[in-house]
């Protein structure tokens, strides 16, 4: 009987590149493929046809399905991962869409600041460069961060998953060099992670109250597919931005979170992560308690908040939301040569 070589899922190897397609279509250069990250043994992308048939057509002479035709190609997949200053920042401005970056001066670290780019603008890509077999070495054409994920439940490294969609296309073939993976690099960890709350302006540490916490971001990133385009999206565009925040805290001997949710407090929540000379600061400035469910969190009375785009609210003037990031990282949103 013949044997052959298994390919395993934990060899697998992934390559991000810092700028993004200066055009839909734009296979990146291999020097542009700066940053091999990891990635659980389940994330991977799927290259799908998009088929037509004649299944619901009479005049056949029979009951079947007798013709499929290829109409096009889509590209979609995950990649959850530990949460370092790297990718976070990268998934945040991939999703976000608006960045204004800050340069560090006698090599001070580089600010980023995030922020919602609220316009239906087509969406930021990059080639992404997976190696799933020793006989499938391909980059991933075209592909936009859809929605992020990123919180933490216990102590260690913060997870962080990226929804991608494609336009379809792929083109196979070796990178020329696989840089190294950074061992250590600086993770952002749920121990560091420093969740405050309190009304507008003036919110405090909840720690060590806080249990879990996990944000959402999301752009409804959309295929544009319309007559005279070919088997690939001709562009991929921003949809309607929507978050969500769930925190699950521990009750006190205050009545504080119940005060501020029947009062209809306005609040400001923020989480900081600070890790190796790295800042993470999620800041969310006006907010509201939908509500404040009661509940038990292993032995001990809690609340379990749950926050969307009708108690995230916009304040006047300012951002609904912004990621400020220092690092030595440079300009994310910046199109390839």
């Amino acid at each position: 009987m013949a044997t052959y070589k298994t390919q395993r899922s934990i060899a697998r190897r992934m390559v991000l590149p810092l700028a993004v397609q200066n055009a839909i279509g734009q296979t990146m250069a291999d020097a542009e493929f700066v940053r091999s990250e990891l990635m659980e043994t389940t994330s991977f992308f799927q290259r799908t046809p998009m088929l037509e048939d004649d299944s619901a057509y009479a005049g056949k002479g029979h009951s079947f399905t007798s013709d499929v035709r290829l109409i096009g190609w889509q590209s979609n997949g995950e990649v959850s991962t530990r949460a370092d200053h790297w990718i976070a920042g990268w998934m945040l401005a991939m999703t976000l869409g608006k960045e204004a970056f800050t340069a560090g001066v006698g090599g001070a670290a580089n600010t980023h600041l995030l922020s919602w780019l609220d316009a239906a603008d087509a969406a930021p890509l990059a080639n992404i460069y997976i190696e799933d077999t020793v006989g499938l070495k391909r980059k991933w054409l075209d592909m936009a961060c859809s929605q992020v994920v990123i919180g933490a439940s216990k102590v260690g490294a913060c997870t962080i998953k990226g929804t991608f969609m494609g336009g379809g296309q792929v083109i196979s073939g070796a990178l020329a060099a696989i840089p190294d993976y950074e061992v250590k690099p600086p993770l952002l960890y749920g121990q560091n992670a420093v969740v405050m709350l309190g009304p507008t302006g003036a919110p405090v540490s909840m720690v060590p109250r806080v249990r879990s916490w996990e944000a959402t971001f999301s752009h409804a990133v959309e295929e544009v597919r319309q007559p005279g385009v070919g088997d690939y999206a001709a562009f991929l565009r921003y949809g309607l931005p929507t978050m969500k925040l769930n925190i699950t805290i521990d009750a006190n001997d205050s009545a504080d979170i119940q005060t501020w949710m029947e009062e209809r407090t306005e609040l400001e929540c923020r989480i900081v992560i600070t890790s190796a000379g790295t800042t993470l600061t999620l800041d969310w400035p006006r907010i509201i308690l939908p509500k404040s469910d009661l509940g038990e969190q292993d032995k001990y009375v809690g609340y379990t908040l749950q926050l969307d785009e009708k108690s995230i609210l916009k304040p006047t003037g300012t951002e609904i939301f912004t990621a400020s990031l220092t690092n030595l990282v440079d300009e994310y949103l910046v199109p390839a040569a």
